[in-house]
């Protein structure tokens, strides 16, 4: 948005007011989608410091979770972790501070086809996964743990059959693009996805039109 136009809405509309509606307005954006083929042995690891472990997240952990999620925006946690916990079709990897118990990043891997992706066209086989929605909590940043998980994921998807991996990518995400390419991801197509965030929204913008009012565990 042009900075003039940015400084006319900041005046006709109170700050109050827009972080309120905001949620509420939708956004649209370009994600490509990127697939990795040919995954046939584990990956070597990144080193990261050793008061950090990896493992799967479950129930026990949703304290944990709801601390990592609070800077994520209002009710990202409410609104995203407990339906994907609920699902036999979601698994949450994390990195855990040992000092503190506390999760430093947060990203999940779908096993299965689910209507999600299937709003895109794709109908992952029993041999495909997709990485999905990875995220460092700001004071853990910098440190390593994104590109460590990047692995994780894939060495993940191996142990557990996966041949291939899909991942998205906003295509405005340049740095994001330029890693998943880095690590063996080949482009496979693009869509324009709406957005609206508060009310959990996230979908190409032809199956939104179609079905405006259909839930999506994303």
């Amino acid at each position: 948005m042009p900075s003039f136009i940015k400084k006319i809405v900041r005046v006709l509309f109170p700050k109050s007011l827009r972080e309120s509606i905001g949620p509420y307005l939708p956004r649209f954006y370009k994600v490509n989608t990127y697939l990795k083929s040919g995954l046939n042995k584990e990956l070597p690891l990144p080193e990261i410091d050793t008061r950090y472990e990896v493992r799967e997240v479950g129930v026990k952990d949703i304290p944990a979770l709801k601390e990592a999620h609070l800077t994520r925006g209002r009710n990202i946690y409410e609104l995203k972790v407990p339906p994907r916990l609920k699902s036999p079709d979601w698994v949450g990897l994390s990195v855990f501070d040992k000092r503190n118990g506390r999760i430093a990043y947060i990203a999940w891997v779908v096993t299965n086809s689910i209507p999600y992706i299937e709003e895109f066209g794709l109908k992952l086989k029993s041999n495909q996964f997709l990485v999905k929605d990875g995220y460092c909590v700001p004071e853990y940043r910098h440190q390593g743990l994104h590109t460590r998980m990047e692995i994780e994921r894939l060495n993940y998807c191996f142990r557990n059959d996966a041949t291939e991996v899909f991942i998205q990518i906003h295509d405005a995400n340049k740095g994001g693009v330029k890693s998943v390419l880095g690590n063996g991801y080949t482009f496979y197509q693009s869509d324009l996805v709406i957005a609206i965030g508060g009310l959990n929204i996230y979908r190409p913008i032809f199956a939104f039109l179609k079905n405006p009012f259909k839930k999506i565990v994303k």
